[in-house]
């Protein structure tokens, strides 16, 4: 006997996916019902500082702002960041009741016990009881258009703070109707609403009107306050939400149930968005009253705060998590909605219309948006359903994982088979009404052909690649074609035919099948999508460009293009891109991938039994998953189609130290390394967003980054840049984009002014010496006359002193150029020196394209050996790892970069031996016996690879070994990526 839990909850359940019907009002064809919205949800544990969620907004630039128990978060569409009390002193208390977006874009933040914070253009302005606000705690603060910001007191009324900090107290000696104040609001005529312990209250200049019970309202609190485009006023009570207009109040719906309303919202189809006390989330629009609670996947039933963000999406803040809602491109139906079970194999349309859903507990109907399960009185319950096919008389055959084959009709078992002949008919995987009425059924262990009282069974020894049969197919020429676990075949002329498929990548797994009208044959395998045309066999596969190895069903939608399922989700393209690759008029395949973001339960498509995909009468596309069964209407894919995202850069870091944001950033003289990190604020898709960037004055060419969020630019020469970046979706970029101007200012012999002063200098010493030595000649010339002998033997040793001074001068110009060049701790090349020798040698690598290879080398956590030993054992540590790598790869080719890390040089090596060679390395420092200086110490490094390939300059190297050096930390260090 079902429970009376169960019973209300597939009652709520039939409500919102049948809707009510709404007084004057009609039902959209595209309005889907609010059980169908994609959902996804985040507590502490996804980085939430605490999962009650009071407040909720978005600032212009994007980010959305919460209001917790336990800070202000940011969230940039990837990650939450926490502001509290100790990031910034100026909020003066954790627990946050509020925090609203004004027209001017300021963040208003209200605490509980701090007063208001106020975030104006990146400074922070605090409010408390010393600025003259009200004694008790803060519930709620926004910023009206003039700047004011108004603040809701628990018990002392309304503060009003104008923009030169002068504060105004509104209380019930000024006609409010109670000094409890939940909500302040402000309308499209810039009016201030205020939702007091005992109905409304509207705030015009210093007038004060009140509205209750005389106008319409419940007695009581009002908790929320919001207004639709056309004016209406939605007010939510301790009795229900009341729609108000001309200063008169009516209940939004008779049948609206006597609940307590924590928050309000109205979308752009002008749908009023529900957050009530006890009984979740509802949305009352053309369909009626819907509801969403805990037992339709709402972590908790108290919804404190709502938003809709500019990409249409609705997030709710409950007492136990952060909720998204998303009316996405795929519908999933799934056990929330009256499913048997989420794991769904098959799906199958009747003649009727509805589409029958075999799960592993049994079989389902979905008819005009309702589930009911059928079948389970028969003893279709309690078994895996693998397969199903309808008769030309309306029945069904279905195929169990254990049980052999039922046909099925009007709700009755017709007839149960185990086996066929001496096959045992385990797992039907597959099965096929042919033209001629026969059935074949394919099993685990061989196929099955049933015509009348007559079966023939088919196995390897009658030409099958083997006996495990996942698919069936008729074609419009009558062959049976045959997909098993090793390989197709197909059947006609009373034989079966192999199709050896092996050539095209390995393919084995045959899952799914498509024919056109002309004839060709699309299979879905185990390593791509395969074409079959008079005969000929050609594959797409991941070299082409498809984001997967492994497909399991092949269908087209209404414009004949194709949508492939995968482990990994639905993947569309079109046909002329496929067949473009296929003619070799392309070699990359555009694709657009599907997944849980999209509004897919599971992006986990499943195959091996079927049909898993189908295309319905109505263009719709179903497609069997991990959980529930996931449908979109191709048709209405346009709707989904959003711009491209704007992207922000959130950091700068200057030699791994971050520096403050700001439009021109000068860095000083020697800097090495340059690092970026950017996001694109999108909260739909977001692991879908590409980026690429490029940096005007180095880069050529835009670089493609795909997912990565994050530019390193190292070794830069001086001078002055331009940063820039977007980011992309689905091929297309954003028109945003994000700049970061910078100047690296240069040394002191990088400046235009030092050679011209330094020849200028060298000219004048000459001169100098010159001058002296002619006026000493002249002065020995006079005195020639008489001590000839004497004077040419003091010329001579003039000369000799002049011939060691400049020998000496020589002496000490080679020690400098040797100390310029030389590290002074470790004995290497510095990275002056390797510059240089890099530069040599890539231009001698150009020059006779010959391989080169260059590398980075970081110590591991070099911090914790200097913080946990000493700076002595740093010392000895770079020392140690310098010898090192002189013994591995020569003096010539090893540098100290700088800090912690090593610059290595593999002229004449290909790529592999450069690895190998550094993966020796590797082990070699691991293998350093650290007890001398630094006992328990092993000192391990990560290493990046880059080699010269089609790099157009030396730079690219480095910033490619510096990539994958990150890459190689990233990984868990201790390894060499190239």
């Amino acid at each position: 006997m079902m429970s009376v839990r169960s019973a209300c909850r597939r009652l709520a359940i039939a409500l919102c996916l049948a809707g009510m019907a709404l007084s004057g009002a009609a039902l959209g064809a595209d309005e889907k019902a609010l059980v169908t919205y994609s959902r996804e949800t985040w507590t502490t544990r996804d980085g939430l500082p605490h999962n009650q969620v009071n407040g909720i907004a978005q600032t212009p630039e994007g980010y959305l702002w919460f209001a917790t128990w336990e800070g202000l978060v940011r969230y940039n569409g990837q990650e939450f960041r926490t502001f509290g009390r100790r990031e910034i002193p100026q909020i003066e208390d954790n627990g946050l009741r509020s925090v609203s977006a004004g027209a001017s874009g300021h963040l208003v933040i209200a605490t509980s016990r701090g007063g208001v914070s106020i975030l104006r253009n990146e400074v922070w302005s605090t409010y408390g009881k010393k600025d003259g606000l009200a004694q008790d705690e803060t519930m709620a603060a926004i910023e009206d258009r003039d700047g004011n910001v108004w603040v809701a007191h628990e018990s002392e009324g309304i503060s009003r703070i104008d923009p030169h900090g002068k504060v105004t107290l509104i209380d019930d000696t000024k006609g409010l109707s109670s000094g409890i104040v939940y909500a302040v609001f402000a309308d499209n005529s810039g009016a201030i609403w205020a939702g007091t312990g005992d109905g409304l209250a509207r705030i015009e200049g210093d007038r004060v009107q009140a509205f209750g019970k005389a106008q319409g309202l419940p007695l009581g609190a009002v908790f929320s306050i919001v207004q639709s485009r056309e004016g209406s006023l939605y007010v939510g009570t301790e009795h229900g939400v009341y729609r108000g207009m001309g200063g008169r109040f009516v209940p939004l719906a008779a049948d609206f149930p006597d609940e307590a309303v924590a928050s309000l919202r109205v979308d752009a189809a002008d749908a009023i968005w529900i957050g009530t006390v006890n009984r979740g989330l509802m949305r009352y629009s053309g369909r009626g009253l819907e509801v969403l609670d805990t037992t339709m996947g709402l972590p908790n039933n108290r919804v404190p705060s709502l938003f809709i963000d500019r990409e249409g999406n609705v997030w709710a803040g409950t007492n136990a998590g952060l909720v998204r809602l998303a009316d996405t491109p795929f519908v999933s139906y799934d056990r929330q909605l009256g499913l048997s079970d989420d794991y769904v194999r098959a799906v199958l349309q009747a003649h009727d219309g509805s589409m029958l859903i075999g799960t592993s507990q049994g079989l389902d109907r979905w008819h005009e948006e309702t589930i009911t399960p059928v079948g389970a009185a028969a003893g279709l319950s309690g078994d895996a359903i693998l397969s199903l096919a309808e008769d030309r008389d309306g029945s069904i055959w279905i195929g169990l994982y254990s049980k052999g084959l039922i046909h099925w009709k009007d709700g009755a078992v017709v007839s149960q088979q185990t086996t066929f002949g001496k096959m045992w008919a385990s797992q039907i995987r597959a099965l096929l009404v042919a033209k001629d009425g026969s059935l074949w059924v394919g099993s685990a262990r061989g196929l099955a052909h049933v015509k009348g009282d007559q079966t023939t069974i088919y196995s390897r020894a009658d030409g099958l690649p083997r006996n495990f049969i996942v698919s069936l197919y008729q074609a419009r020429d009558g062959r049976i074609w045959i997909g098993t676990a090793n390989g197709l075949a197909y059947f006609a002329d009373d034989r079966i035919t192999a199709v050896d498929i092996a050539p095209l990548e390995g393919a084995q797994d045959v899952f799914g099948m498509h024919e056109d009208a002309d004839g060709t044959m699309w299979f879905a395998t185990d390593r791509g999508l395969v074409r079959w045309r008079e005969g000929a066999l050609s594959i797409v596969s991941q070299r082409n460009g498809l984001p997967v190895v492994t497909l399991f069903q092949v269908i087209t939608d209404s414009y004949d293009n194709f949508w492939l399922t995968s482990n990994s989700g639905v993947i569309n393209v079109r046909r002329n891109d496929v067949e473009a690759v296929l003619s070799g008029s392309t070699t990359q395949l555009p694709t657009v991938t599907f997944a849980e973001a999209d509004g897919m339960g599971s992006a986990q498509c499943n195959g091996g039994s079927g049909p898993a995909a189908l295309r319905a009468r109505d263009g719709s596309l179903w497609v069997a998953t991990a959980k529930g069964v996931a449908v979109i209407q191709p048709d209405q894919l346009s709707k989904y189609q959003m711009a491209p995202p704007p992207v922000v850069i959130e950091g700068v870091r200057v030699d791994g130290r971050p520096i403050p944001p700001r439009s021109h950033i000068v860095m000083p003289p020697g800097t090495r390394k340059l690092e970026l990190d950017y996001v694109s604020l999108s909260y739909r898709t977001p692991e879908q967003i590409q980026y690429r960037y490029r940096l005007e004055g180095f880069d050529k060419h835009w670089v493609d980054r795909e997912q990565l969020r994050n530019a390193q630019y190292t070794n830069l020469p001086p001078g002055e840049y331009r940063f820039q970046v977007a980011a992309g979706r689905a091929g297309k970029w954003s028109q945003e984009i994000a700049t970061q101007v910078f100047e690296i200012e240069p040394l002191l012999y990088q400046r235009a002014w030092f050679l011209p002063l330094a020849g200028l200098l060298l000219a004048s010493v000459l001169y100098s010496l010159y001058r002296s030595r002619v006026r000493a000649l002249e002065a020995r010339e006079r005195e020639l006359s008489t001590i000839v002998t004497q004077r040419t033997r003091a010329l001579s040793e003039k000369n000799d002193q002049l011939e060691h001074l400049n020998q000496t001068i020589r002496r000490q110009s080679e020690a400098f150029e040797r100390q310029a060049r030389t590290d002074a701790l470790t004995g290497l090349a510095n990275r002056r020196a390797m510059d240089e020798r890099l530069a040599r040698a890539f231009d001698v690598a150009v020059a006779s394209n010959r391989p080169l290879c260059f590398g980075l080398v970081d110590i591991d956590h070099f911090k914790r050996i200097n913080d946990g030993f000493s700076h002595e054992a740093g010392d000895q540590a770079l020392r140690t790892v310098a010898d090192v790598l002189a013994h591995e790869v020569g003096y010539d080719n090893a540098a100290r970069w700088g800090g912690e890390e090593f610059a290595l040089l593999f002229p004449d090596a290909d790529f592999d031996d450069a690895c190998a060679r550094a993966e020796r390395l590797r082990a070699a420092i691991a293998a350093i016996d650290s007890t001398l200086f630094a006992p328990g110490l092993q000192i391990t490094v990560s290493i990046g690879i880059a080699a010269r390939g089609d790099l157009g300059h030396r730079e690219r190297m480095i910033s490619r070994a510096d990539q994958k050096l990150y890459e190689a930390k990233r990984a868990g260090r201790n390894r060499v990526v190239g």
